[in-house]
C-alpha cells in the first residue's frame, strides 16, 4: 500500500513536498521578495516622485479636489503607474528567469512539455506558480502603491519627512 504522496504524483515521487510547510513558504517568499525588490530599485521607485500624485491641487478646502474631472484625477497618477508597471515588467521578468534557471537545476537538462508526464506536471506546476504569484503580488503591491500615493497627496503628509 503506498503512501498519499505516491497516488498523487503517480510515479514522480521526488517532486512530493518534503518536510513543513513553513521553511519552503519562507524559502518562497524570500525569492519573492529579492525580485520585487529588484524591480522597485530598477525603476526608482524609492524616490518621492514614485508614491506622489503629480499636479495634485490639495489645498485646506476641499471644494478644488471634487472639481476635478475623472480624467485628471487619474492623470495625477500617471507617475506612480508608469514606475508601478516598471518594477512589475522587471520583477515578473526576474521572477521568469529565475524559475527557467530552478528547472534546469533541478533536471539538470532543458526540459518543455510533451517529454514525459512528470516533466509536464513540474512544469505545469511551475506554470501555476509563476501565475499565481505574478497576479497576486501584482495586486497585492499595487494596492499598497496607490493608497501610499493617496495618502501622501495631502500637503500635511507630503511635507513630513519619514
Amino acid at each position: 500500500m503506498g503512501t498519499a504522496d505516491q497516488y498523487y504524483f503517480g510515479e514522480a515521487a521526488e517532486l512530493a513536498p518534503r518536510g513543513s510547510l513553513f521553511a519552503p513558504t519562507l524559502i518562497h517568499g524570500a525569492g519573492l521578495a529579492v525580485c520585487w525588490l529588484a524591480g522597485a530599485l530598477a525603476a526608482k521607485s524609492f524616490e518621492r516622485d514614485a508614491f506622489t500624485l503629480t499636479n495634485n491641487n490639495y489645498d485646506d478646502d476641499e471644494s478644488s479636489v471634487s472639481s476635478l474631472s475623472i480624467g485628471e484625477k487619474i492623470k495625477q497618477y500617471d507617475t506612480v503607474l508608469l514606475r508601478l508597471f516598471q518594477a512589475g515588467a522587471f520583477a515578473c521578468g526576474i521572477l521568469i528567469v529565475s524559475t527557467q534557471l530552478d528547472l534546469l537545476l533541478e533536471f539538470k537538462r532543458y526540459v518543455q512539455f510533451g517529454e514525459s508526464e512528470e516533466t509536464d506536471f513540474r512544469l505545469l506546476v511551475a506554470s501555476v506558480e509563476v501565475i499565481n504569484d505574478i497576479v497576486f503580488e501584482a495586486l497585492v503591491i499595487s494596492s499598497w502603491r496607490l493608497i501610499h500615493a493617496n495618502f501622501m497627496s495631502t500637503p500635511i503628509n507630503r511635507s513630513r519627512r519619514f
